[in-house]
């Protein structure tokens, strides 16, 4: 995916606790191929891929029953409150960049001294 790095795509898993902004499925012992990001307004509409713009969602969600929806018209019950909460919420790209360096926990802490 050329459109995000993997440190800006692992830090909006982690601001959204890897589940589904729509359903609220728990993602993180999904297939990578079911954990997805959705563009709130779509790049054809004139959305961007800024962080406020892009929501973890369920390959179901987002591929199959949100289809050409907005995302305010598909989002259940509480999920609009959720995701806009979540949406304005800072990335850790730091943690999201030593979990992918595997430069977490005591290295972290080593490097650092």
């Amino acid at each position: 995916m050329a459109w995000i790095t993997k440190e800006k795509r692992l830090a909006i898993y982690l601001r959204d606790a890897f589940a589904c902004g729509y359903c609220g499925t728990d993602l993180r012992q999904a297939d990578p191929a079911a954990v997805t990001l959705d563009h709130l307004v779509p790049r054809c509409k004139g959305g961007g891929n800024d962080p406020t713009n892009l929501i973890t969602s369920c390959r179901p969600c987002n591929c199959v029953a949100k289809h050409m929806k907005t995302w305010t018209d598909f989002a259940p019950g509480g999920a609009v409150k959720r995701i806009e909460y979540l949406r304005n919420q800072p990335l850790n790209t730091e943690l999201a960049k030593a979990l992918i360096e595997g430069t977490t926990g005591d290295e972290a802490v080593e490097a650092r001294s």
